[in-house]
């Protein structure tokens, strides 16, 4: 017999001496043919992707009122009398005085005095910022301003849409895990590591700004403009069992 073709012998050892009960502790669930399959073995790697939309919850407009006098007590007058009317017209539609910031500027062109008041005003709803803007634009004459609303978020409802963003990416790492093992007529058992992998953030897109004032859609453009879009994406790791083992995950 040529010496190259001898077969060579290999020798295998088991941890846990001669107790077929340690061993099979150690080595986990054993196949049909006697191979012993550990938890180690067994385990599933997925990527999971959850992603919300968060459409503006906080709404402000800006009101300007400017006056042009002869002298500074006339310039104050005729400005108390509209910020007086601005301010009431707040009061009657409940807004609070911490969500009113108020700025004064005045200066003189040759021999004239000139005096502006600037107000910024926050809303919690957009139909109330609506109205008051409409009804200073009604009541009150050219001397006043009142821009279109602008849209944001407050810091919790974007910290809400974080946490959900990412917990949708945690369920859905699962369910993929789950439909995958039982194509193998396995299921899924405890997560043993778990990372996230990305996390993103962008407006939906930036809108031209309205020509024309009176266009309800400037308004529509805005808020679909600044609705916030976050993505987060998770690695999850989980243990795969028999089905003799556990019950499925609910």
């Amino acid at each position: 017999m040529n010496p190259l073709l001898n077969p060579a012998q290999v020798y295998a050892g088991l941890r846990g001496g001669s107790n077929p009960n340690v061993r099979k502790a150690e080595m986990g669930d054993a196949t049909q043919d006697g191979i012993f399959i550990t938890s180690r073995d067994r385990q599933i790697q997925v990527t999971g992707v959850g992603e919300v939309s968060v459409p503006p919850d906080r709404f402000s407009l800006t009101i300007r009122i400017s006056s042009k006098k002869d002298n500074v007590q006339d310039a104050k007058n005729s400005v108390t009398r509209r910020l007086d009317y601005v301010k009431q017209t707040l009061t009657n539609h409940n807004v609070q005085e911490s969500d009113q910031q108020q700025y004064k500027h005045m200066h003189r062109v040759e021999s004239m005095v000139h005096l502006d008041v600037e107000m910024r005003v926050q809303f919690s709803d957009l139909q109330r910022c609506q109205s008051v803007a409409n009804l200073l634009v009604e009541k009150l004459d050219s001397s006043v301003s009142v821009s279109l609303p602008e849209c944001f978020h407050s810091k919790n409802s974007l910290e809400v849409a974080r946490r959900k963003s990412s917990l949708l990416a945690i369920h859905n790492a699962k369910e993929k895990a789950k439909e995958m093992a039982r194509f193998v007529h396995l299921i899924v058992g405890r997560p043993m590591n778990i990372s996230e992998t990305e996390t993103k953030e962008w407006e939906t897109g930036q809108s031209e700004e309205a020509t024309d004032p009176d266009q309800f859609l400037a308004i529509q453009n805005k808020l679909e403009s600044a609705t916030v879009n976050i993505r987060s994406q998770v690695t999850m790791c989980f243990e795969l069992k028999s089905k003799g083992k556990m019950k499925v995950a609910s």
